[in-house]
């Protein structure tokens, strides 16, 4: 697999995990049933997922470049 798809895979399944676990606990947080706020979740999943998924490839980036400048160090 290719790194940049490696990385934007990564990226979406971290930003809409942690997207979800914040939904989740709001919804279990506001006392009510987790069931009748299943849109906003899922809405926020979304956005977390394509958030994830467009900011994936930069920290990619990011850390081949500083493991590329800390191999020129050595």
């Amino acid at each position: 697999m290719k790194t940049i798809v490696r990385w934007t895979a990564k990226g979406a399944a971290v930003g809409g995990g942690l997207f979800f676990a914040l939904s989740m606990y709001r919804s279990i947080a506001s006392g009510g049933p987790s069931m009748s706020h299943l849109n906003p979740i899922g809405v926020m999943t979304v956005i977390g997922v394509t958030v994830g998924a467009l900011v994936g490839p930069l920290i990619g980036t990011i850390f081949a470049r500083r493991s590329v400048l800390t191999d020129e160090q050595k």
